[in-house]
């Protein structure tokens, strides 16, 4: 499968309400290092997306966030094609989905969050070479929390199929939460149908009771940083950018 048979998705159309006092959009946010050294939150899944050689990108925008428009056509990323879905808003991270799936056609997708920093930078590429060799129709990539009430937990079998995901549980045994994705047309066709919920982890629960199968990648040694409260946006000062 060539490179060009996939395009990212990043859904940027929330509001950001934990991070008051902001002069920009969540995802411009700064971070690891100083001033000089520091970058957009954003950068970092960009040129992760980069490293797997994929260039086709899907910006879901609430309105308003002009800003990111802005930085991603600077010359910076010109070597990237993006296509930008705005709505006034949303009712979760489904329905922005669907909204972005609109323009992917027949396409694979990797998805990843725009204000989530992880590690290993080469995560997608193992995604995408598990997705092309499985019969998988979505996998899932894992990563390590320490705060699983907040996260979407994910259960899986020997073989590293999913069986079941947890939505932000007050007690679990569960120790990996899913950060990044990608799939195949099968399930973006699902999502087409079905984007009720606040939770894309919802949607992934409900394909596997309707027989999509959900395969994983497990990074069990990296890290992922939400920058989303501002005690994590501080955290976010000591990656390296």
């Amino acid at each position: 499968m060539t490179d060009s048979e996939y395009v990212a998705l990043l859904p940027a159309a929330g509001i950001g309400s934990r991070l008051p006092n902001r002069v920009t959009s969540k995802e411009l946010l700064r971070f690891g290092g100083g001033q000089e050294d520091s970058k957009p939150v954003i950068s970092h899944v960009l040129s992760c997306m980069n490293l797997a050689r994929i260039n086709d990108m899907i910006v879901v925008l609430r309105d308003g966030k002009q800003d990111i428009v802005e930085y991603l056509t600077s010359s910076e990323w010109n070597h990237n094609n993006f296509l930008f879905e705005f709505t006034p808003g949303t009712s979760g991270v489904p329905e922005t989905v669907a909204l972005g799936l609109g323009r992917a056609q027949t396409r694979n997708v990797v998805f990843g969050f725009p204000d989530i920093l992880f590690e290993p930078r080469d995560a997608f590429v193992k995604l995408m070479h598990r997705l092309e060799n499985s019969k998988a129709d979505v996998v899932l990539g894992l990563f390590p929390t320490g705060n699983p009430s907040k996260m979407d937990m994910v259960a899986t079998d020997d073989s590293s199929r999913v069986t079941e995901i947890q939505i932000k549980p007050e007690s679990t045994t569960l120790d990996l939460t899913w950060i990044l994705a990608a799939w195949k047309p099968s399930f973006s066709a699902y999502v087409a149908i079905d984007h009720s919920g606040a939770h894309l982890g919802d949607v992934f629960q409900r394909a596997m009771t309707d027989g999509l199968r959900i395969d994983s990648v497990s990074f069990k040694d990296g890290r992922s940083l939400d920058i989303g409260t501002p005690d994590d946006l501080e955290r976010a000062k000591g990656w390296s950018s």
